[in-house]
């Protein structure tokens, strides 16, 4: 390789320059996020009966689901959760099982399971579940003084929903707050006892009024036309002329006679969402397994604008329509990407600062740039591998790289030296190349085995270590080799063309002889220290073991110990529950108190500083979400809450240097709401994207289980 490399400098050169095309290329490409993908499958069933009871829904529907989908291949364990007219089955599988096959085993399952549900339960729906993308990376917030919370979430259902779902990568499945619009009959009661008539009377009769058959073709002459009974109303207002009851020799009863019909009504509400201290309405964000967060979020932010000019083209008629507003909240991106540019500019200033102790101690421009010129080759190399092995720029890749950016150099400086010890001793630039590199050759393999060696152990993980440490490990080994190849390679060949036998190798013999001085300094106190240190080796070797031991033991006792260290994302989340039984009219009460409470501490709300429009300085929160209650559809599969009695509120803050941190907020706030509301349950997290993937999508890493057939 030393020797075609000398051969054939222009191949080496055109090498270099495809690592560099395909590494920026491949750069824009790869995804980016804050944790490696975890390729674990999971699968999510949600089966609905509207109104059933949550024991009922545990022991006829939930419990059958487990048993069922349980007999998949490949199981782990599950996980389940029943409500009101709503049970959620997860199935977590083990490692190596696809996605593919996970899917069609449970959705096989659960599709044979309908024959045992309790009849009217609608068909069980199976979809895709990622544990580390629970929290979904934004908000689309859909607001509008104009309108009231039916239109906002006809908006947010009807129209915005499905255009975001044409985003690739993007999940959008529920809309939270809003009330749902219904038809509703209403009756009086001492009417429908006049007439003889019960509810059920009244339900049969509207039904039957408003439908909808087929009744087949007819052909008349070339054309053949398709024929249909339609008793649909084209108005909600016909209803009331609906015959509910006919009596043989009188006029037929109407509902109008009983009652009335309400086309502008609205489904009971069991969800109110507050944003900033109003009711709206919103779309979380999750992202699809393997998408890219920060693309994802960056195409949001560029198609809302031009969806919501589109929504108020196609409702022009609406003149409500001009005062929309969409927004994104909560954007969890722009965490992702601070986090990675960090790790990037902490990188890049370690390889510039090992360029200026290359250039001090070489004192020569054109050696230090082919020494530092090997740390973005290799760096981009690892990147072209990471695209074809489906890793991703994230925390732990970077982190690879940056602990690698030290070995890097260290390769290039040894061939480099050596190739200019043989141009002192009068050889040719080539033959002083040729000879200099052979001989640290396999030495130097033998280190870049002995650095990579050190990752191998990654084979031997499982579970979340696996899936957070091999592509680190993955990252920082190609970056070695393909350091070591530039070495043998690249140095090598540079050095023969400019390295010069009596110019460049005089002037590094003056230069070497110029370092006398301060070198001969250092080596002659570095000889008298060991000198006296071998004096007394034993005690030496005694000291250095009870050093051991005793920051051993410090370790163990005071340190504590803690897979990724408290990270703070600028949002808490703060999940409150009521006494059980509590209406929501209740609940949203004490949210709008316990709101206050986090206003008087953080500040007012301040949306604009997002886009560089901060109205008050003084404040440090951005945003404040109030999620209360679970409307028992979609919904209740992304949310933590259970019943009218819990909210969950998400609170944003600027993260100002001047300020508090995180943590500090969360004791504060922590003592104030449980001595204010001492009949309230509070519990709290700071962790965001990060603390949801590391526990596998639940808000804390401890749970209790409490296990009993009577409960």
């Amino acid at each position: 390789m030393i020797r075609t490399a000398l051969s054939n400098p222009y191949l080496v050169v055109v090498i270099c320059l495809a690592i560099t095309v395909m590494g920026f290329f491949t750069y824009t490409k790869i995804p980016a996020d804050l944790l490696p993908q975890f390729d674990t499958s999971a699968v999510q069933i949600v089966c609905f009966y509207p109104g059933m009871p949550p024991e009922v829904m545990e022991k006829d529907i939930m419990s059958r689901l487990q048993r069922w989908t349980g007999q998949s291949v490949g199981i782990e364990h599950q996980e389940a959760k029943a409500m009101q007219g709503v049970c959620i089955v997860k199935d977590f599988f083990r490692e190596g099982i696809p996605m593919s096959d996970a899917m069609s085993q449970v959705s096989s399952y659960a599709m044979s399971d309908m024959f045992y549900l309790p009849p009217g339960t609608i068909p069980p729906m199976v979809m895709p579940f990622d544990p580390t993308a629970s929290v979904p990376l934004c908000l689309v917030v859909v607001s509008n003084p104009k309108m009231d919370e039916q239109e906002l979430y006809d908006i947010a259902y009807y129209e915005l929903r499905n255009k975001l779902q044409s985003i690739q990568g993007v999940i959008a499945p529920a809309v939270y707050g809003g009330k749902l619009r219904r038809v509703l009959a209403y009756v009086y009661p001492e009417k429908l006892e006049a007439h003889g008539l019960s509810l059920l009377d009244v339900q049969e009769a509207l039904l039957k009024q408003n439908v909808l058959i087929p009744a087949g073709s007819i052909k008349v002459g070339l054309q053949e036309l398709q024929i249909f009974t339609n008793a649909n109303v084209e108005k909600w207002e016909e209803l009331n002329n609906a015959p509910i009851k006919s009596i043989p020799g009188q006029s037929p009863v109407l509902m109008r006679d009983i009652g009335y019909v309400n086309g502008k009504a609205a489904q009971i509400q069991t969800n109110v969402v507050r944003v900033n201290g109003s009711r709206k309405a919103y779309i979380p964000i999750y992202r699809q397994p393997g998408a890219n967060t920060i693309s994802i979020v960056k195409q949001i932010k560029k198609q809302l604008r031009d969806i919501e000019e589109r929504l108020k083209v196609e409702r022009s008629e609406d003149p409500k329509m001009e005062s929309l507003v969409l927004s994104v909240a909560m954007d969890q991106s722009l965490g992702v990407e601070q986090g990675n540019r960090s790790l990037q500019i902490a990188a890049g200033l370690g390889a510039v600062l090992a360029g200026l102790v290359v250039l001090l101690f070489l004192r020569s421009i054109r050696f230090t740039v082919i020494i530092v010129l090997a740390i973005p080759l290799a760096i981009l190399t690892a990147i072209f591998a990471m695209y074809f092995t489906n890793d991703s720029i994230n925390a732990m890749t970077l982190g690879g790289l940056a602990l690698a950016i030290g070995i890097l150099v260290d390769q290039s400086i040894v061939v480099l030296e050596n190739i200019v010890r043989h141009a002192q001793m009068g050889k040719e630039p080539k033959e002083a190349a040729l000879e200099g590199t052979s001989e640290v050759a396999v030495p130097m393999f033998v280190a870049t085995a002995t650095f990579a060696i050190v990752f191998f152990p990654v084979v031997f993980l499982s579970g979340l270590a696996k899936f957070l440490f091999t592509p680190l490990a993955v990252a920082a080994s190609i970056a070695i080799f393909t350091s070591y190849i530039l070495a043998i390679t690249l140095v090598p060949a540079y050095c023969a063309k400019f390295l010069r036998k009596r110019s460049d190798s005089q002037e590094a013999a003056s230069q070497h002889r110029s370092n006398q001085g301060a070198a001969g300094v250092i080596a002659r106190t570095y000889k008298l220290l060991l000198q006296r240190l071998l004096s007394v080796r034993y005690l030496v070797v005694l000291a250095a073991g009870a050093a051991f031991i005793i920051a051993v033991l410090l370790m163990t006792r005071y340190m504590g110990r803690e897979l990724f260290p408290q990270v703070d994302s600028g949002q808490i989340s703060i999940f409150v529950r009521m006494p059980t039984g509590t209406r929501i009219e209740e609940t949203e009460k004490r949210v709008q108190e316990i709101e206050k409470v986090i206003i008087s501490l953080i500040g007012e709300p301040d949306p604009g500083f997002a886009v560089g429009k901060e109205t008050n300085p003084n404040s440090n929160l951005q945003l404040l979400v109030s999620n209360i209650g679970v409307l028992m559809d979609w919904p209740a599969a992304y949310t933590p809450n259970t019943g009218s009695m819990d909210t969950f509120m998400l609170l944003q803050t600027k993260s100002k240097s001047d300020k508090p941190a995180i943590f500090q907020y969360v004791q504060q706030l922590r003592k104030q709401l449980i001595t204010k509301f001492p009949d309230v349950e509070f519990a709290f997290d700071t962790g965001g994207m990060m603390t949801a993937a590391l526990n596998m999508g639940e808000p804390s890493p401890i749970h209790f289980q409490i296990q009993s057939s009577n409960l």
